[in-house]
């Protein structure tokens, strides 16, 4: 059995946000790829697990189109706390083991209220949950995809305009192998945040 880096893992996700942000048409093929292993609603790469997907092939091809139409974006800086408020959701996530109200800690707290703790953030700030991706190219795959997540969240929080710091945690989950959490804001106030969403 492979052993992961947790770590490293991390930092290869966040690797993958800014070319992807950069030059979204960069993805495309990757995206391509995916559909091409799916039989109606099943993912099915060799060697590992059919999985049943919610809507199947076409919301890769969703996908695509987005990546073919988006708009060159900013580069995302890395930022701790950040980093630090997508471990302590990570961590609630493993902890509780509730998945029922994405975004939504034991606490009751929203992700703008767990990063307020860490900064004062600016403009926007959002949150990408990413469960089962083993690789960073696959995790990121999987947020753009956003399978049967209606308002596609994760690709918007992803692909904001005005989105100017992240932080990303990989950390390790006895069901579902690998839990990602991406934090991502607007900038960063001296004073305090304007709202907390």
């Amino acid at each position: 059995m492979e052993i992961v880096d947790y770590a490293v893992l991390s930092q290869q996700v966040f690797n993958e946000i800014n070319p992807a942000r950069h030059v979204p048409n960069s993805f495309v093929h990757t995206l391509i790829s995916k559909y091409k292993q799916f039989n109606d609603n099943i993912y099915s790469v060799p060697g590992e697990f059919p999985i049943e997907t919610y809507e199947g092939e076409k919301v890769v091809n969703d996908a695509v189109d987005f990546m073919k139409s988006q708009e060159p974006l900013p580069v995302i800086v890395s930022h701790q706390g950040l980093q630090r408020a997508a471990l302590e959701y990570a961590e609630d996530l493993v902890e509780s083991g509730d998945f029922s109200t994405p975004h939504i800690d034991s606490q009751d707290c929203t992700p703008a209220q767990r990063i307020a703790r860490v900064m004062h953030w600016a403009k926007m700030a959002g949150e990408c949950i990413e469960v089962g991706s083993t690789t960073a190219t696959d995790i990121m795959a999987s947020l753009i995809i956003d399978d049967g997540n209606e308002e596609r969240s994760n690709r918007k929080v992803l692909f904001n305009r005005d989105a100017r710091l992240g932080g990303v945690v990989c950390i390790p989950h006895s069901v579902f192998g690998v839990i990602t959490v991406v934090d991502i804001v607007g900038g960063e106030y001296e004073g305090a945040s304007l709202t907390l969403e």
